[in-house]
């Protein structure tokens, strides 16, 4: 018959298991496009000239064809996937230090009743505790050092098509660039020469 202290124990393990859930990242394979929403609004220095000044680029064509994008895209699965990996890790090597600890509980359990017996309950009890504890300090210390990688990359993305953007909206004589869901009326695409400005 299982000791009383085996359910704490497996709400342990439940409590894990539910903490494991809130630890994949915020941006998924299209966080990027989030990320870049800086670019939505991008302005130029100068007067507005002539004509058409205002231009617009479909970062989701853009999100899907540039090797820059799709590269940080397979970054952030990784990403994700390591987090994980060593998530499962970390439970699996905490249930194996639980099942010790019971067989050691049960062993000095024995012949004790009353008192004696609930100070033992206790003690285990409180070990998982902290164990618990450190368990999820240890993931989300891995969470944040993923985290900081991510956002490097993403900041690199960001500034690498922002200097594209505005060279192009340069050339075309455009003060101001949107995203294309942005623009109701008029604009001009600067989607296509964006990409041959990235490829040269």
């Amino acid at each position: 018959m299982p000791s009383s202290g085996t359910p704490r124990i497996r709400g342990a393990c439940r409590c894990l298991m539910q903490k494991k859930r809130f630890l994949k990242f915020d941006f998924g394979i299209f966080g990027v496009v989030l990320i870049l929403a800086g670019l939505l609004f991008i302005s130029l220095p100068g007067e507005a000239k002539k004509g058409p000044d205002v231009g617009y680029i479909d970062m989701e064509h853009l999100q899907q064809v540039l090797p820059q994008f799709i590269e940080a895209q397979q970054f952030y699965r990784e990403m994700e996937t390591e987090l994980r990996s060593f998530a499962q890790y970390k439970e699996t090597e905490f249930r194996n230090m639980v099942a010790r600890w019971e067989r050691e509980k049960e062993q000095e359990l024995k012949g004790k009743e009353g008192k004696e017996r609930e100070e033992i309950e206790q003690k285990y009890a409180v070990r998982i505790e902290q164990e618990i504890s450190k368990v999820e300090k240890e993931i989300e210390k891995k969470r944040q050092e993923l985290l900081a990688r991510a956002y490097q990359k993403m900041d690199e993305t960001r500034r690498w098509l922002e200097e594209i953007v505005e060279t192009v909206a340069d050339e075309e004589g455009i003060s101001l660039v949107l995203e294309k869901n942005a623009v109701f009326y008029g604009g001009v695409d600067l989607t296509e020469k964006v990409l041959q400005a990235a490829e040269d």
